[in-house]
């Protein structure tokens, strides 16, 4: 009887730590939210502030099991198209040019680019 307890008890935990929490799997940004898409399917939210995210924001993600602290530093960009399609089509369709960092459970950074860099 001790035996099957002992049996048990040892594969959940090992259950346990092979679940451990979401991490961070993609991300996407506009002017005024980042949105993160983590390894469990669900979706945690790091709004900018109302004044002073022209260069970027930091704080903790909102809607997440765990409170992941996060980073987004945006490119100023100095390519003089993207300064002429941001006004014509404003900051919701050309979304900013940023990296993201997100500092995950174990302490390591996972660091995004947004929009994603094309790769062929």
């Amino acid at each position: 009887m001790r035996r099957a307890l002992l049996s048990a008890l040892t594969l959940a935990t090992l259950a346990a730590c092979a679940a451990g929490p979401a991490m961070p799997e993609r991300v996407t940004l506009d002017a005024t939210l980042l949105t993160v898409g983590m390894s469990n399917g669900t979706t945690c939210l790091g709004p900018a502030p109302e004044t002073g995210a022209e260069t970027g924001w930091s704080g903790t993600l909102t809607d997440c099991a765990t409170p992941y602290p996060y980073t987004v530093e945006i490119d100023p960009g100095t390519n003089p198209v993207r300064f002429i399609l941001q006004e014509i089509f404003g900051d919701r369709l050309i979304r900013p040019l940023a990296t993201v960092t997100i500092t995950d459970a174990t302490g390591r950074d996972r660091v995004f680019q947004s929009p994603e860099p094309i790769t062929e």
